[in-house]
Order: C-alpha cells, then structure tokens, then sequence
C-alpha cells in the first residue's frame, strides 16, 4: 500500500496547529454538501475532537452503515418469528394497562 502524508493546518480564531495526516491510495476523494449550519458545527466539533473534517464525517458514515447492518440482522435473525396482528397487538397492550382505550 502507497501512503502520502499530508500536512493539513487547522486555523481557529486563537491558534494555528499543523496536524499530519496519511492517507492511502485507497482512499477516494468525495464530494458532500452541508448545510452552513452543518459545516459550521462541524468544524467546531473537529477542532475539539483534535480530528479532520475526513477523519469524523468517515468515523461517522461508517458508524451509521454498521448501526444499519445491526438492524438488519436483527430482523433477519426475527424473520421465522410468529407475527401478530396490529389489532391484536394493540389489545394486548390494553389489557396489560399500557395504552388506555
């Protein structure tokens, strides 16, 4: 694998930090568009966090496509389960006390 190492400035209003970053060449460059509120949250939230706008936004994609993939295990692994009608679920949950008529 063939690595470049970038080196990224991080400007705030106080201070200017240099961060080295290495990305490799199976790393794909993509363009997002946020919204000014977004964007302007989000580099708030990589300056605390010490991390590129890259580094967050790709933790954060792929913390939501495992989330999805958890799901949907999970209704696979249901898939053989008996089902119960709405109705019926609702009635139990009458008779239970949990919802009210």
């Amino acid at each position: 694998m063939i690595t470049i190492s970038l080196v990224l400035g991080i400007l705030t209003s106080r201070r200017f930090s240099a961060k080295l970053i290495t990305m490799s060449n199976e790393d794909t460059k993509t363009t997002i568009y946020l919204s000014p509120n977004v964007r302007r949250a989000l580099k708030k939230r990589v300056i605390d966090t010490d991390q590129t706008m890259s580094e967050y936004v790709d933790r954060a994609v792929a913390n939501a496509i495992a989330e999805d993939l958890e799901d949907i295990e999970a209704i696979e692994a249901r898939r053989s389960d008996p089902t119960e009608s709405l109705k019926a679920f609702l009635e139990a949950l009458q008779k239970d006390g949990f919802v009210q008529s």
